[in-house]
């Protein structure tokens, strides 16, 4: 039997029923939802390039591709490389409860705007994805760092 939904409308006053029926509370995840939607559109904004310059090059599935497409294919694939990593430690430190909305923030915003620096850079065959490579680097050296610290019960 489900709880009765709450005044706002969420099912069980905010909670979700568990196995055996017990309730757990809801973590909102604002910064994570915030600044992993950022990055999805971002990524979703790049895949589309590649794929349009795919189809005015006639570079299909499987089709070796052509230099023309390199730095737009890389600018996507690295940001698809890293961005899931990124994304379930900012998860984990936020549902920890024991990290700052200020450092959270940080580490999304940071993040985010790293990867807009390397894809621009990479796009527009300048040092800007340098300095968007080192950021990704420093921002998940400081996340992975205070995870494990987290896990250790520091």
């Amino acid at each position: 039997m489900r709880p009765a939904p709450a005044e706002d409308g969420t099912p069980g006053g905010g909670c979700e029923a568990g196995r055996g029926g017990a309730s757990l509370p809801r973590m909102p995840l604002h910064v994570s939802l915030l600044y992993g939607g950022l990055t999805a559109l971002l990524v979703t904004i790049l895949g589309m390039n590649v794929s349009r310059l795919r189809g005015r090059h006639g570079a299909g599935l499987g089709a070796p591709i052509p230099p023309e497409l390199l730095r737009p294919h890389r600018a996507h694939g690295n940001a698809t490389e890293w961005t899931p990593l990124w994304l379930v430690l900012l998860v984990a430190l936020e549902m920890s409860g024991r990290v700052s909305d200020l450092w959270l923030h940080l580490f999304g915003g940071v993040f985010f705007f790293a990867r807009v620096l390397h894809a621009g850079g990479l796009l527009g065959r300048n040092k800007a994805s340098v300095a968007g490579a080192a950021l990704t680097y420093l921002v998940l050296l400081a996340m992975g760092a205070r995870a494990v610290l987290l896990g250790l019960g520091k």
